[in-house]
C-alpha cells in the first residue's frame, strides 16, 4: 500500500462540531426540555452541563500550572509524590497503651505509613510514660505523627517534645501533624474548657512553641469533617474551612507572627463523600483558593500549599448492611487520591456498630494499599489534570466556597457565626435538603433506603460518644453542631418496627397480569422491607374473591393493592368494602381519585415521590406496630 492510499481516520471521520452534536441530542429528545432533561443541579448549587469541552476551560488561568507551582491544585511536591505517594494514616483510638502500641506496630509494618492518634474515644496521655508506652518501636523520622488535639490537652506538645529530648529525635526537623483548631472544637462540643480569651492565650503559646521547637509541625489542622458530620455541603465545607484559616492569621497576625511564618503551620482535614467527581474537585478547589487566600494575605508562593488530610465521610455510612460501606469507603479514597491527598484516612466499615477489629482494620487499610501498589495511583501526577469536567467543576466549586467565604467574613468571622447561629442555619438547611432526597430515593443508599435486605438486625447500632466532662466556660449560644447520617431517620424506625412484638406483615394483592402488577408490587416490596415488615408477595390473582380470601387466611394486618391506576377504579371499591377495617394501602398516586378511595378506606399510598419515614412510620401506627 503506498502512502497516498494510507487511511487516514482524522480526514475520514471528522470531530462532529458542538452544534452537530446539539442537533442529534435535540432529536433523541424529541421535543423534550434539553435543560431540564440534559443538565443535573447539585446540592452545591451547580449546573452540571451534559458535555465539557476545551472552551469551557479557555478563561480558567490555573490550568496552565504545573504540579509543584502556586496555586498548587496540582500537589505540592511531586518529586515527593512520586517516591513516597500520599501516607497512609489510619486512626488509632485503642485506650491500653500497650495494646495501642502493638496495633500500630503491626499496621506499620502492613503497610501504614505514618501514625495518627485519634483522641476522641477516650484515649490519654498524661505522661511521658504513656507516650513512651504508645510510640515504643515507632520511628516517627519514618512514620510521621498525627494528633488531632483539643485546647485541653495541649500539654501534648511538651510530652512529644520531652519524648524527643529522651530518645535522640531532631523535633526541629520533625516533619509531624500534631495540631489544633478551637474554632472546630468549639462547633463539635458546643463549649471550651476556658474562656475565649484564656483559649486564645494557649493557642498563642503553642504557636510560638511551635516556631521556636517544632517548625516542621503544622500546629494549626483545622477539621473541616465537623461540619460534614452536620451535613454541610461541598461549598459550605470549603467556605467554613478558609473563613477558621482566616480567623486565625488575622488574629496571629496582630499577635505580630507573619504570614509567611504561619502558613506551613496549616493543614486541613477535609472530608471525602462518595460524589466521586466532586470530591476530586472540592480537593483541588481547596488549594486553589487557600492559594489566593495566603497571596491575599502577602504570603508568598511558596507559602501558598497547604497539606490536606482526607477522611472518608460519614453523613452517608448505614448501620444496615454495613458492608456496603467498604464500596462507599472506596469510591472516597479513590477521589482523595486523584484529587491529591497528601495524607489518607479510611474509616473502618462497621464503625457506627462500634465493632471495628482486625478484620474490619484489615479492610480498611489494605484499600489504600491497593490504590497504592496495585493500582500504582501513587505513580501519577494529578490524573485528573487536563480533565474539561473536572477543572470546571474546581472552578466552580472554588468560586462559590470564595462566596460563602466572603459572607461568613463580612459577618464577623466563623466564631461570631457560629455563636449567632449562622452556621447552623446554614447547615440544617443543607442536611435536611440532603436527608429529604434520601427519604425519597433521590439518593439511593443501598441496603437502607433501597435493596434493603428484611432479615438483617442491626446489632449494637449507635456506637455512643464518649462522655467528657469539661468545665463550660465558653459556651456555644446554639449547642454543639449535630451530627447527622443522611439514613438515621430510616434505620432508628426501622430499628423501632424491629423491635415492637407486633404483628409486621404485609399482605401483596397482586391483581391482574404479571404485567399489570409486577411494577407496582416489585416497588412496594422494596418500600416496605426498607423499614422491616414482611412482606407478602403471592403469583396474582384474576379475582377479587380469591385475593380476598387469600389475604384473609395470610393472616397479615395490613394490605396494599397493586395494579395499574385503571384496573383501580373497579377494584378498590370491592377490595375495601371486604376488607372493613384492616389497614388498606394502595400502590401508586392516582391524584384524581386520592379523596375517593380515602373514602373507601384506603389509608396509604406509596409511591416514588412518597417520603419513605413520614410514610411508613404513619402505616406502623396504623399497624399498631409503633405507637
Amino acid at each position: 500500500m503506498d502512502s497516498d492510499s494510507k487511511l487516514n481516520l482524522k480526514a475520514s471521520f471528522p470531530p462532529p462540531s458542538y452544534d452537530e452534536w446539539l442537533a442529534a441530542v435535540n432529536e433523541s429528545l424529541k421535543g423534550a426540555d434539553f435543560n431540564k432533561v440534559m443538565k443535573t443541579k447539585t446540592e452545591e448549587g451547580i449546573v452540571l452541563q451534559p458535555i465539557y469541552r476545551r472552551a469551557d476551560i479557555a478563561g480558567l488561568a490555573f490550568t496552565d500550572s504545573v504540579p509543584g507551582s502556586a496555586p498548587y491544585l496540582r500537589g505540592n511536591n511531586p518529586q515527593r509524590f512520586l517516591q513516597e505517594g500520599w501516607l497512609i494514616a489510619q486512626s488509632h483510638s485503642e485506650k491500653d497503651l500497650k495494646k495501642l502500641n502493638s496495633e500500630i506496630l503491626e499496621e506499620l509494618n502492613l503497610g501504614l505509613t505514618s501514625v495518627n492518634i485519634s483522641l476522641e474515644e477516650g484515649l490519654k496521655f498524661e505522661t511521658l510514660a504513656d507516650l513512651e508506652a504508645a510510640l515504643q518501636g515507632v520511628i516517627l523520622e519514618a512514620a510521621p505523627l498525627f494528633v488531632q488535639l483539643g485546647i485541653a490537652d495541649i500539654a501534648f506538645l511538651q510530652l512529644l517534645e520531652a519524648y524527643a529530648q529522651k530518645h535522640g529525635i531532631d523535633l526541629a526537623n520533625l516533619e509531624c501533624g500534631v495540631g489544633i483548631d478551637i474554632t472546630g472544637e468549639f462547633a463539635q462540643k458546643g463549649s471550651l474548657p476556658f474562656s475565649l480569651e484564656e483559649t486564645w492565650k494557649k493557642m498563642l503559646d503553642a504557636v510560638k512553641w511551635n516556631l521556636e521547637k517544632a517548625p516542621k509541625n503544622r500546629l494549626i489542622s483545622i477539621d473541616a469533617t465537623v461540619y460534614e458530620a452536620a451535613g454541610a455541603s461541598a461549598v459550605q465545607e470549603l467556605a467554613f474551612a478558609l473563613s477558621t484559616a482566616i480567623g486565625y492569621i488575622q488574629g496571629l497576625q496582630n499577635a505580630g507572627f507573619e504570614i509567611d511564618k504561619l502558613a506551613p503551620m496549616f493543614q486541613v482535614k477535609l472530608s471525602l463523600g462518595s460524589n466521586f467527581f466532586m470530591e476530586i474537585a472540592k480537593l483541588r478547589a481547596f488549594r486553589l483558593i487557600w492559594a489566593q487566600m495566603i497571596k491575599a494575605f502577602g504570603g508568598s508562593e511558596a507559602s501558598q500549599k497547604v497539606w490536606i488530610h482526607g477522611k472518608t465521610a460519614r453523613f452517608n455510612k448505614s448501620i444496615y448492611d454495613n458492608y456496603v460501606n467498604v464500596l462507599r469507603t472506596s469510591t472516597e479514597g479513590f477521589a482523595g487520591v486523584i484529587g491529591g491527598v497528601d495524607s489518607l484516612e479510611i474509616d473502618c466499615f462497621d464503625r457506627l456498630r462500634g465493632e471495628s477489629d482486625e478484620f474490619s482494620r484489615r479492610m480498611a487499610r489494605n484499600q489504600q494499599v491497593i490504590l497504592k501498589e496495585e493500582a500504582h495511583f501513587g505513580k501519577v501526577i494529578d490524573p485528573a489534570g487536563g480533565c474539561y469536567y473536572i477543572e470546571n467543576l474546581s472552578n466552580d466549586l472554588a468560586e462559590k466556597a470564595w462566596t460563602l467565604m466572603q459572607e461568613i467574613e463580612a459577618a464577623e468571622g466563623m466564631v461570631r457565626s457560629l455563636r449567632a447561629g449562622r452556621i447552623h442555619d446554614y447547615l440544617d438547611k443543607a442536611a435536611q435538603s440532603r436527608i429529604d432526597a434520601a427519604n425519597k430515593r433521590k439518593s439511593v443508599f443501598v441496603g437502607v433506603n433501597m435493596y434493603a435486605n428484611p432479615l438483617e438486625k442491626a446489632a449494637n447500632p449507635n456506637k455512643p460518644e464518649p462522655a467528657v466532662e469539661l468545665p463550660k466556660a465558653a459556651i456555644l449560644d446554639k449547642g454543639a453542631l449535630p451530627k447527622r447520617r443522611a439514613m438515621e431517620a430510616v434505620e432508628n424506625l426501622r430499628m423501632r418496627i424491629e423491635a415492637s412484638p407486633a404483628q409486621k406483615q404485609i399482605f401483596l394483592m397482586t391483581m391482574g397480569s404479571v404485567a399489570e402488577f409486577k411494577a407496582r408490587a416489585d416497588f412496594a416490596n422494596g418500600f416496605f422491607q426498607v423499614a422491616g415488615f414482611e412482606v407478602m408477595y403471592p403469583q396474582g390473582f384474576s379475582t377479587v374473591n380469591e385475593a380476598v380470601d387469600a389475604a384473609l387466611k395470610s393472616g397479615a394486618n395490613a394490605i396494599c393493592i397493586c395494579s395499574t391506576d385503571e384496573n383501580y377504579v373497579q377494584l378498590v371499591p370491592e377490595i375495601c368494602e371486604k376488607l372493613k377495617g384492616m389497614t388498606m394501602i394502595l400502590a401508586g398516586y392516582p391524584t384524581d381519585q386520592i379523596e375517593a378511595y380515602k373514602e373507601y378506606g384506603i389509608s396509604s399510598f406509596i409511591h416514588i415521590r412518597a417520603d419513605l419515614v413520614s410514610t411508613l412510620a404513619e402505616l406502623a401506627v396504623q399497624m399498631e406496630v409503633i405507637a
